[in-house]
């Protein structure tokens, strides 16, 4: 009982943060108390941090990664590219160049450019892009919830978690995942490409529908880049360590070399390329980059583990099994919401490891992804779900802006409800093509 207690205790601090407490210090006290009241031991220890060193490593070189090509202006470019295509009228002014888009026109391209960094950069790396990103191309007017600006963020904040499903470093519950049940880099993208499609489509369609409608039919944008700011070849150095990414993946999993390695060291060639340019200071990179991510996921999941140790494994086990006698659409489908609703009440990253230890002796991996996809996606039902929305909101905060819970909430629950429904809907697909 005490684990349980141990670990409500510890995600109502990780939500309010008493006295601004860093998450990561939370995470540690509870697990130094998970180990002083003897719900784990220093063996679960290790075995925690044996399952989880390399997609916490993996997160923290994403995430220097982003900030690299965030200082070399790289996001910028791309920013600067979708203005241009979507822009009608351009005109240039001592504030930078300003462009009249067509709102539907810009919805598209911001939606599928916040999905392509979820996919190749993770949702906690997209969002630390978009959101300061979002704050530089729209105004920011106090009192409108429906302000343009408001509107994007929330698209953005949902698109970064939506779409981080593809690639196994798409998201570390993905990582975590693969590596737990040694799914190949190739059998993963071959489940996961309907379903994300079908994700990024549901998202298009419902983001346009509740809110997107609200946006005046143009908008006017500001971009200070200069094309001068980057050249070609920086251009193609940044779109090759992005290539880089997926296919060094699929060779480390075939020689079952750690993620890891190879994503820090494209972040280490984009850290010097950004030192060679006199545009980044290796000192103040490190004091931003998250290193205190891997000691909060270490923390965490030692109490999460607690919970294993008393007793609800057996329990989620049981449920699982009653699930796999329903017909094939059914339990995927019970089994991506009943993660989801996981993921809202204790984060998506103790619910992934949860359920990867429940379906462990199962053997049916169509049931894994339909779990994968219920953490993902249906972890921004609240805003605990996941540590991108955490990241996220502490952002907005930053920025004066404070979203209401039950807008959030609601918006929340029509969001995932529909993208999770259609993703599971291409999963099903999926499992008919390649099982």
């Amino acid at each position: 009982m005490i684990a349980y207690f141990l670990f409500a205790g510890v995600m109502l601090a990780i939500y309010l943060r008493p006295f601004g407490i860093p998450i990561w210090l939370v995470s540690v006290f509870g697990a130094l108390f998970a180990l002083a009241f003897g719900v784990v031991n220093l063996r679960d220890v290790w075995f925690v941090w044996i399952m989880v060193w390399d997609s916490t490593l993996v997160l923290v070189g994403l995430i220097v990664l982003t900030l690299a090509l965030e200082r070399i202006l790289f996001f910028d470019f791309l920013a600067y590219k979708i203005l241009c295509f979507t822009g009608e009228n351009r005109e240039s002014s001592d504030k930078g160049r300003i462009f009249y888009c067509k709102s539907w026109k810009l919805f598209i391209f911001l939606i599928l450019f916040g999905a392509f960094l979820a996919i190749f950069l993770a949702n906690d790396g997209a969002i630390l892009v978009l959101t300061p990103l979002m704050f530089a191309l729209f105004p920011h007017k106090r009192g409108n919830f429906y302000a343009p600006l408001i509107i994007f963020l929330l698209f953005m904040g949902f698109i970064s978690d939506f779409a981080s499903n593809l690639f196994v470093l798409s998201n570390l519950t993905n990582i975590l995942t693969a590596s737990f049940f040694a799914i190949p880099f190739a059998e993963f993208l071959r489940f996961m490409a309907l379903p994300q499609v079908f994700a990024i489509l549901a998202s298009l369609l419902v983001f346009w529908y509740l809110l997107g409608l609200k946006l005046p039919q143009k908008l006017v944008l500001t971009s200070h880049f200069k094309q001068e700011s980057l050249s070609k070849f920086g251009i193609c150095f940044c779109f090759v360590l992005l290539a880089l990414l997926p296919i060094c993946a699929a060779i480390g999993a075939y020689f079952e070399i750690p993620l890891c390695f190879f994503v820090g060291f494209c972040a280490i060639l984009a850290v010097g390329y950004g030192i060679k340019l006199g545009r980044i200071a290796p000192l103040q990179l490190l004091k931003e980059s998250p290193f205190s991510v891997v000691v909060f996921s270490l923390g965490l999941f030692v109490v999460v583990f607690g919970l294993k140790n008393a007793g609800l494994l057996e329990i989620l086990q049981i449920g699982i099994v009653k699930i796999m006698e329903l017909e094939r659409f059914l339990n995927l489908l019970s089994i991506g919401f009943l993660s989801a609703f996981g993921s809202s009440i204790i984060n998506n990253l103790p619910m992934v490891m949860l359920g990867d230890l429940a379906l462990k002796e199962v053997g049916d991996l169509a049931l894994v992804f339909a779990h994968l996809l219920g953490c993902n996606i249906g972890s921004k039902f609240t805003p605990i779900g996941s540590l991108a929305t955490l990241l996220w909101l502490v952002s907005l905060r930053r920025y004066g802006i404070l979203i209401p819970i039950f807008r959030y909430l609601a918006l929340a629950f029509c969001f995932s409800a529909v993208v999770l429904f259609c993703a599971i809907v291409g999963l099903y697909f999926s499992c008919i093509f390649w099982v």
